[in-house]
């Protein structure tokens, strides 16, 4: 019997085959964590919150600069008000010239023969209702095409009833749309139905309603200017309304003149009344002005607000009952328009006004000759604890001077005060009565301010 020994790729084989036992392991998941995944989900969100928070924060930061920086918006132009010229101040007769006097002159037998002839015509017709119906719808034309430029502001506070809107309110006055520069309408209001308001509520003509600005208010003539930004009206309401034709009150003819008083010179909205002009010679006694009072035959409420116009459509005055006499106490008067507006636009450009204190009047000529009293404005009180006071000026001063321009009127006194702001020094000479004679005397004055915008 025989033995073979194996061959190499037998012992490789059975090597092989030695080695098929295989391991078998099973891979288990790790356990997860719960509170650890929960406590890093936590802070996930409110990293992503915060970063979140903080990437608005800056953006609303920062927009308005970039805004202004790419798209800088245009600055408003200042608010002017057309300047007077002197035909505003004269009566038709002295408007014609030399030359048209000479016609005048050549043709006046031929006038004449015409006025005979227009007065005999007259004469002859008979007038019935219906004249009457004609001139009082020519006087409503003119009140239709002013009302445009009137508005109703209502100040509103966190006691406002919001469900009695449709009556009367005392935090209810008429305003006056005096400027439009592009940008913001300018309103006149009494400063008193504003002063702190939290809201301030406009309403137009169109019944169109939108929330104002105070721009700023005069201490002496409580009166103030709010603003309404353009673009918070719809472009119909734009179209509607604008400002109103500023007239002039210093023509010196006025006084027997037709005029319209709108807003509320009744004490309701819309209201409307006519008249006439009975004087316009009073001055206001006011402090650092010389603003003319127009009085009317038109009986009206005592708490009255609005403008008076001519027929013209024109305004004249800013309806202001606190200066009549007490026995005159309903008659509808105004401030007249002229010397207002320089404060207008004062008003309207946020400018601060100069304060001096002094009430005066100017030394009449006749005066002057008489008794010796030099020319100037003649100082009749100051205002306590204003600049005037503290500087030393005195009842029975005249000013002569004024910052280095001679001062020979009153009215003269008040234009150069207006050129002044707040805080300027200024050096005023006056002349004071002397046993014997008028001394002069140099004063300087620190000024303050006589408007506000609280």
């Amino acid at each position: 019997m025989g033995y073979s020994m194996p061959t190499n790729q037998e012992e490789n084989k059975n090597e092989n085959l030695a080695n098929t036992d295989f391991i078998s392991e099973k891979i288990k998941q790790r356990p997860i964590n719960r509170k650890k995944l929960l406590r890093r989900t936590i802070i996930t969100v409110t990293l992503a919150v915060l970063f979140g928070f903080v990437a608005c924060l800056t953006f609303l930061l920062l927009q308005p600069l970039f805004s202004d920086k790419l798209y800088p918006e245009k600055e408003p132009d200042p608010v002017t008000l057309p300047q007077e010229s002197a035909s505003d101040e004269l009566t038709p007769e002295e408007m014609f010239a030399d030359d048209d006097q000479i016609a005048a002159s050549e043709a006046q037998s031929f006038e004449e023969s015409q006025k005979d002839q227009i007065d005999q015509a007259i004469a002859s017709y008979s007038f019935d209702s219906s004249d009457y119906n004609k001139m009082v719808r020519s006087l409503k034309s003119v009140t239709d095409a002013v009302k445009p430029s009137l508005v109703s502001v209502t100040a509103l506070s966190n006691d406002t009833n919001w469900f009695s809107d449709s009556y009367e309110s005392s935090g209810s006055t008429s305003g006056l749309i005096v400027a439009d520069n592009g940008t913001n309408l300018f309103i006149l209001v009494p400063s008193t139905a504003v002063s702190g308001a939290e809201t301030i509520r406009v309403t137009f003509c169109d019944g169109a309603t939108t929330n104002a600005d105070l721009c700023l208010m005069d201490s002496i003539t409580k009166l103030g200017v709010i603003c309404v930004k353009r673009a918070a009206l719809t472009q119909d309401t734009r179209n509607t309304i604008g400002p109103a034709d500023l007239g002039s009150s210093a023509g010196g003819n006025l006084t027997g003149s037709p005029v319209i008083a709108l807003g509320s010179p009744v004490g309701v909205q819309d209201s409307v009344s006519y008249g006439i002009i009975t004087s316009e010679k009073s001055s206001i006694n006011l402090v650092d002005t010389n603003y003319k009072l127009l009085t009317t035959d038109i009986y009206g409420s005592a708490s009255a607000t609005g403008i008076l116009i001519n027929l013209h459509g024109q305004v004249i005055g800013i309806i202001d009952m606190s200066h009549n006499q007490s026995d005159m106490s309903n008659q509808i008067s105004a401030i007249g328009i002229t010397e207002l507006k320089g404060l207008i636009e004062d008003l309207s450009n946020q400018k601060d006004r100069a304060f001096l204190g002094i009430h005066g009047a100017t030394v009449p000529s006749d005066i002057q000759e008489s008794l010796g009293i030099p020319a100037g404005a003649y100082v009749t009180q100051t205002e306590m604890s204003s600049p005037a006071m503290r500087a030393g000026i005195q009842s029975g001063d005249i000013i002569t001077s004024f910052g280095g321009s001679p001062i020979d009127t009153y009215e003269h006194l008040v234009s150069k005060l207006a050129g002044c702001e707040p805080n300027d020094i200024i050096t005023i000479t006056v002349m004071r009565q002397a046993p014997n004679e008028y001394i002069d005397i140099e004063i300087e004055v620190t000024l303050s301010a006589s408007t506000t915008d609280k």
